[in-house]
């Protein structure tokens, strides 16, 4: 390598680490009106039970600071809402009714069954480059589970996955919602993985 190669070279890395820099020291100020949290869980063997949209009535983004980073989100387990996507895999579609018997089975059969029932809480730990750290409580564990962030004109989405038993020491709990839900609505399999992510219109500051 001679010396002007050596000089680009130099430069390029220079640049790269500059950039990551910057992309590392952003801050962003979320528009906490505009938050929008939801999950997908998965049943039968082959995973073609998907129902996606799923949220909660009552959920709250709060910062004392301002700022994303360090934010907490407090939901109500309780107040689960199924009704956005009817799907029921190869069996067809669900009548809209039925979406009040999925929501009942889930609260009664899961989350009224974990420690400090219908309580999940999660913080906004960091969020680097497009990295975010997300700590979530629940059944009395905390994990930091690792989620991606897109934005685009102002709007964040981050998406990550959970697992109800491997993270939150879940089960007892997903056994008796099994009981409920695997033979009689999940075509044979309830699968302990979650996909969870949030959206949020956020101003983007970076020094």
């Amino acid at each position: 390598m001679n010396m002007w190669q050596a000089r680009a070279l130099t430069a390029i890395i220079g640049s790269l680490l500059s950039s990551a820099v910057w992309a590392n020291s952003c801050i962003y100020t979320p528009d906490e009106k505009s938050f929008k949290f939801s999950f997908t869980a998965f049943g039968a063997q082959d995973k073609s039970y998907v129902v996606t949209k799923n949220t909660f009535k009552k959920y709250q983004l709060a910062s004392t600071t301002g700022k994303l980073e360090g934010a907490t989100i407090d939901i109500d387990s309780t107040s689960l809402d199924t009704s956005n996507d009817l799907n029921n895999g190869k069996g067809g579609t669900w009548d809209p009714a039925l979406a009040n018997i999925r929501n009942m089975n889930v609260v009664t059969g899961l989350f009224k069954n974990f420690a400090n029932p219908g309580k999940i809480t999660a913080k906004i730990e960091k969020i680097q480059g497009n990295d975010l750290q997300l700590a979530v409580t629940m059944n009395d564990v905390t994990k930091v589970i690792p989620m991606k962030v897109t934005e685009k004109n102002g709007h964040l989405q981050a998406k990550g996955t959970l697992d109800i038993i491997k993270d939150f020491n879940g089960g007892s709990a997903f056994e008796k919602f099994g009981r409920i839900c695997t033979q009689a609505f999940h075509q044979g399999k309830t699968w302990t993985d979650v996909d969870i992510e949030f959206e949020v219109d956020a101003k983007k500051s970076c020094k």
